[in-house]
């Protein structure tokens, strides 16, 4: 007997395309307090959105919104450095210690990156 995949609903359809990543990531809460930084580990990232594993016991809260830099060399970009964003945090999984959201109020040039990072990481730069 075949198995027969359902098709995908509205909501699969609409998600942007996902790409794996393996970047080191760091995430805090402000930009100019250095306690509290978080690292993990960028497992994909989208036009919209990314899923992380951090890389020791945290806790994250559904809605919170926080800073994401993101390290440019691994992708091949070597200026800047790196770029920060907003991040707001739309699950967390406790037992793995990954959590998923969307960026927020990304400028032009971020959403530029963030193509670029899609591209790197595909393989489909030139």
């Amino acid at each position: 007997m075949a198995l027969q995949q359902s098709p995908p609903d509205e909501k699969q359809k609409s998600r942007p395309e996902r790409v794996i990543s393996h970047a080191l990531v760091e995430l805090r809460k402000n930009r100019w307090w250095p306690f509290g930084v978080r690292s993990a580990v960028l497992l994909d990232v989208s036009q919209s959105g990314f899923k992380i594993e951090f890389t020791s016991t945290t806790s994250c809260t559904t809605g919170e919104k926080l800073l994401m830099e993101i390290p440019l060399a691994p992708f091949g970009i070597m200026a800047p450095a790196s770029i920060v964003l907003g991040v707001q945090v739309m699950w967390f999984d406790a037992t793995k210690m990954r959590c998923g959201g969307i960026f927020i109020n990304t400028d032009p040039a971020t959403v530029l990156f963030i193509q670029k990072i899609i591209e790197e990481s595909k393989g489909l730069s030139t």
